[in-house]
């Protein structure tokens, strides 16, 4: 049975459920931005302003890129609050202005794969759609606490993601 957790701020949605196979959670968020979609879209990729959008981030680096842009490999240091920092490495491939698709690849998370999904609205906004199935890296902890963590720092990053986004927006 699905356990799903939902909740609603200031026009920012997530859910968290368990992942069927029991080894991950299944994360799911949508928030809706007075931008149009390459304003949004250039945002998502400024590693510059990881620090600013995601909880607990570190650093965020490019390791890798196609020369024609369609692929890219970050690395991203999260130091979440009581526990060791944690490093990932994953593999984003892009359809622009439209869809980014990442995976892990290395690090101490094991598990990651998911996307980001841009859809225009009328009037020149953008809905924002992201989902991700991650697996832990600290297998001791509760379930259902990491789960509570990864949903409040889905609606914390969605909401900054739209601040950030509407300033540059106004730039």
């Amino acid at each position: 049975m699905w356990a799903v957790l939902i909740l609603a701020a200031a026009g920012v949605f997530a859910e968290v459920s368990p992942d069927p196979g029991g080894t991950a959670g299944i994360v799911r968020g949508r928030v809706d931005i007075e931008a149009p979609p390459a304003v949004v879209w250039n945002v998502i990729l400024d590693c510059g302003r990881a620090r600013r959008m995601a909880p607990n981030v570190q650093s965020c680096k490019v390791l890798d890129r196609a020369a024609d842009g369609s692929w890219d490999v970050r690395e991203m240091v999260v130091a979440p609050p009581l526990v060791p920092k944690v490093r990932s490495v994953f593999r984003s491939f892009y359809e622009p202005m439209k869809r980014i698709t990442f995976r892990c690849t290395a690090g101490d998370v094991k598990l990651c794969e998911g996307e980001w999904r841009l859809v225009p609205l009328p009037g020149g906004g953008t809905r924002v759609h992201y989902s991700n199935r991650a697996s832990s890296p600290f297998p001791a902890i509760p379930a259902g606490l990491t789960r509570e963590a990864m949903k409040s720092d889905m609606i914390r990053a969605l909401k900054a993601l739209r601040k950030e986004c509407l300033a540059s927006a106004k730039t």
